[in-house]
């Protein structure tokens, strides 16, 4: 399971998987991710957004191996 879901993420481009990774993975607040990818903090919660809903699509023809 892990495995499918790295390579979803890998999937995803640079500029939605990194705000991605430091948000869910590394626990970083909104600011600090804006202040690392130098964007606007709306612009950081649109691309995790964006990332999230990425990720439902490529996973889907997994949905349900990874329900076990």
């Amino acid at each position: 399971m892990s495995a499918i879901v790295q390579k979803a993420i890998g999937e995803l481009p640079e500029k939605l998987r990194v705000p991605l990774l430091l948000k869910d993975i590394e626990g970083m607040s909104y600011q600090e991710i804006a202040e690392t990818v130098q964007c606007e903090i709306g612009t950081v919660k649109s691309r995790i957004f964006r990332a999230r809903e990425g990720l439902k699509n490529i996973l889907k023809p997994y949905e349900e191996e990874l329900m076990l």
